[in-house]
């Protein structure tokens, strides 16, 4: 008879079961009238506490529907549980009142109390039996009164027991122990030792007046763990709410790099947290300091993504929020530019370099205008079209999902400088104005470029040239020496001159070019 833990039984209650055993036990010395008539205290007893248990079931209701009419979406699904206790409560309770009411009906005949709260002949061993166990009932004519009421207590029992979160626990920790003994259907025995049905141990032999007071306990057993059940129910609405004491304001931009004519956008949000609960922070596994600050040096470049848990305390439990977010890294770079020399070379791949502050490389577009594009590693080459004077290079951005024009550059195009010719023979450069006889063989080459000095590093390629070489003219097809060539030089002398000119060359892909003067080398 004990109440639940967190719930305990008053006093009064505690003496009303005790009087309810003792009782119930001194039926079977077929006691007197005054006992019966002290059943009749216990049941007036029981309807005392069971009309304050009421009155708190209604004032709990009215909070929960309160409660739901502000916050329908956080409340519904408590609510609605709470709505279903309450039917199924309502029904079996106005059942066991029916089921009172039959029996004072047949107890007292035309003289019977329509709230069955006073039984004149408490006496009657055989009426309370009749009803529950002869009499069928009036929905299923296949079962006893005392067999249905029977089932709907089990059915009730099992909707306490199966209400979610609702699991009382008796002192040995087995779940639901209170609630199987206070709605006991369990078989009984007889004076025979032989088993017999609950709704037969019940009524079969027992006097109107204990039958009365033990359907009323039903009664107030319903209202009472109604009633525990609702208000466990209602606490659940704060419980795992998440207490704060210290509220901030907070912006949250969406990019703190906006350019102009862009729309700048921002989160504004009310953060709370209670300085006496401090959540634990984790990135990539790694518990982070009670401000949940998270440092790291930017390695690598472009984007860079992070994720992690935020775990704190809602009532009894530890819950852990995942969390991710990136961020962009970007190389250490600087713009320095001559507005002066704003020229792109035509028959040669110009390589350059886009970037725009704040902008990753994948969000940027480069439209080009008199020159062809394309992507070689960080590089883009532009190679300005045959007839263009002009090259325009427009730098595009991708504003969550606009294209924003950065900004634009135009260039004049130019014929690369002309270029200068020399030998190399065993990869050293053959010195002109002392040249050995044997540094001009079939395997030395005639290059063409700006030296190790120059602006530029364009691959030029030699396409032919001819030898001025004792007043005859001796050609070749490519950058080394021909036959002829070499039998040439073979009969020269010590201070004997190479004259070498028409030279043509060009870049790879280009259009062949006359060098506009000749070499002339020297023999030693």
């Amino acid at each position: 008879m004990g109440g639940a833990k967190n719930c305990p039984e008053t006093p009064r209650q505690k003496m009303i079961g005790m009087m309810y055993l003792v009782l119930t036990a001194m039926l079977a010395l077929n006691v007197s009238t005054n006992v019966l008539d002290a059943f009749e205290k216990v049941d007036a007893s029981l309807h005392v506490t069971l009309d304050n248990t009421v009155e708190q079931n209604a004032m709990q209701y009215r909070r929960f529907e309160r409660a739901y009419a502000e916050n329908p979406a956080k409340v519904g699904a408590l609510y609605m549980q709470a709505d279903s206790l309450r039917k199924a409560s309502d029904e079996l309770y106005n059942y066991i009142q029916e089921f009172k009411v039959n029996v004072a009906m047949l107890v007292d005949a035309d003289k019977y109390d329509s709230t069955a709260r006073t039984i004149i002949n408490k006496s009657d061993f055989d009426k309370p039996g009749q009803y529950a166990m002869v009499e069928w009932d009036k929905d299923d004519p296949t079962k006893h009164n005392g067999q249905v009421l029977r089932e709907k207590i089990e059915a009730y029992r099992e909707l306490l027991m199966n209400v979610q979160h609702y699991s009382p626990r008796a002192r040995n920790g087995k779940p639901g122990q209170i609630i199987r003994g206070i709605f006991n259907t369990e078989k009984g025995v007889n004076n025979d030792g032989d088993s017999i049905p609950w709704e037969a141990s019940v009524f079969e032999g027992m006097p109107a007046g204990a039958c009365m007071a033990i359907l009323t306990k039903y009664q107030n057993d319903i209202r009472a763990y109604e009633n525990r059940t609702v208000t466990r129910l209602y606490q659940r609405i704060t419980a795992n709410d998440f207490t704060a004491n210290d509220i901030q304001a907070y912006v949250i931009p969406k990019s703190s790099y906006v350019i102009r004519g862009d729309q700048y956008e921002a989160q504004i949000i009310l953060a709370a947290t209670d300085s006496t609960a401090r959540p634990d922070y984790f990135v990539n596994g790694v518990e982070l300091g009670e401000d949940g600050i998270y440092r790291c040096t930017a390695s690598g470049s472009g984007v860079q993504t992070y994720e992690g848990i935020v775990r704190y305390k809602q009532g009894r439990d530890t819950i852990s929020m995942p969390f991710s977010s990136s961020f962009v890294v970007g190389e250490p770079s600087a713009s320095v530019m001559n507005e002066d020399l704003n020229i792109i070379y035509r028959d040669f791949d110009n390589r350059y370099v886009v970037s725009a502050p704040g902008m990753t490389d994948n969000q940027l577009k480069v439209n080009v205008v008199g020159a062809d594009v394309h992507r070689q590693g960080k590089f883009y080459i532009l190679r300005p079209k045959a007839d263009a004077k002009q090259v325009k290079v427009t730098v595009l951005a991708d504003m969550n999902g606009r294209m924003a024009t950065m900004g634009e550059k135009i260039f004049k195009v130019q014929r690369l400088p002309q270029p200068s010719p020399y030998f190399m023979d065993a990869g050293k450069q053959v010195d002109a104005s002392k040249t050995a006889r044997k540094n001009l063989n079939k395997n030395t080459v005639l290059e063409i470029g700006y030296g190790e000095d120059g602006l530029l590093e364009v691959p030029f390629e030699i396409t032919s040239f001819d030898t001025y070489i004792l007043r005859k003219t001796g050609k070749s097809s490519g950058n080394k020496f021909s036959a002829a060539q070499l039998k040439q030089i073979g009969q020269l002398k010590s201070g004997d001159l190479v004259l070498v000119q028409n030279i043509k060359y060009r870049t790879k892909g280009g259009a062949e070019t006359l060098f506009n003067g000749n070499l002339t080398l020297v023999l030693k």
